[in-house]
């Protein structure tokens, strides 16, 4: 994980001085939402919270270091979110029920919630021309492709979790960015979830094991 330097005050508070760095995080994210990361600049943050520059420098050094924090957050609270989609959280479902419950919270959970997707559609378009932003994306895909393999290696045949997780995150990414907020976009993700679960188990429905597709009966 990229490692940001932490906040550094300078100077004095003025006007709201009870402001947090969350509140300016928050701002940012509401900037973010409106238009991408150009909208994060020092005074349009200000004039949004209703106090001076001076209170932004009493939390964070300079705005390049602002936005790494911001990114670190973001990466944070993405890979606290994974802790759902581990395999076992409830040991009475099978294999298949597993990747089921994790698909609902992929395609219809607060995580692909608009605003939250719509945040993180612009964090990927940031580390296209952003190095930092780029390392933090590559760490939480990373870390989600390899939950999923984790789910789906009961399910696949041997060797095959990893491609099939990636296969499965892109389809989830991409179905949220065609389809999240568009109308008829919630049944359309949802006939998406259903086909991909559907081609997950071809094995089991011929009665055959998912790690042997050749195996006789």
């Amino acid at each position: 994980m990229p490692t940001a330097s932490k906040p550094g005050r300078r100077g004095r508070p003025t006007g709201r001085a009870v402001l947090t760095p969350q509140d300016w995080f928050n701002a940012a994210t509401e900037a973010i939402l409106e238009g991408g990361f150009d909208q994060l600049r020092v005074l349009p943050l200000a004039k949004r919270l209703k106090v001076t520059r001076g209170s932004f420098y009493w939390h964070f050094e300079d705005l390049p270091q602002f936005i790494r924090l911001f990114l670190d957050q973001w990466q944070a609270q993405r890979m606290k979110g994974l802790r759902y989609w581990q395999p076992g959280l409830d040991p009475q479902l099978s294999p298949e029920q597993e990747v089921e419950r994790v698909l609902l919270l992929m395609f219809e959970g607060p995580a692909v919630e608009f605003k939250r997707m719509k945040v993180e559609f612009a964090i990927r378009d940031f580390a296209q021309r952003d190095l930092y932003a780029r390392d933090i994306v590559a760490a939480v895909d990373e870390a989600r492709v390899e939950q999923t393999a984790r789910l789906l290696e009961p399910l696949v045949p041997a060797g095959n979790a990893r491609g099939m997780a990636m296969i499965q995150y892109a389809t989830v990414l991409g179905s949220v960015l065609l389809f999240r907020g568009q109308l008829g976009g919630e049944r359309a993700l949802q006939t998406i979830r259903q086909q991909w679960q559907a081609l997950l188990q071809p094995a089991q429905a011929a009665g055959l094991p998912a790690d042997n597709p050749n195996a006789e009966c």
